[in-house]
């Protein structure tokens, strides 16, 4: 799965939880989009769920950007941040 594509399942599990979606961005951060802990504990567990990744604890307690989010389930799934999967080009 590509960033785009993780960056969108981050976006459309943030639309199940905020009532404001216009506020969905990728340089957003849990601060800007009114994320109480309940709301973060509720997100984190839903991507730990479809990506089968675990988040650090630091990302819960500080004013994530979502940019961060996307870049660590590409980092935990193995993935680099700017793979496309299109490269093809091999060590």
């Amino acid at each position: 799965m590509d960033r785009v594509a993780v960056r969108e399942s981050v976006f459309d599990e943030l639309g199940i939880i905020l009532v404001d979606k216009s506020e969905i961005r990728e340089g957003a951060t849990f601060e800007d989009l009114v994320l109480d802990e309940h709301d973060i504990e509720r997100l984190f567990s839903a991507l730990g769920k479809k990506f089968k990744v675990e988040f650090p604890d630091f990302m819960k307690a500080k004013p994530t950007a979502l940019a961060m989010v996307v870049d660590m389930i590409m980092f935990r799934r193995g993935e680099t941040v700017g793979d496309s999967k299109e490269s093809g080009s091999e060590a």
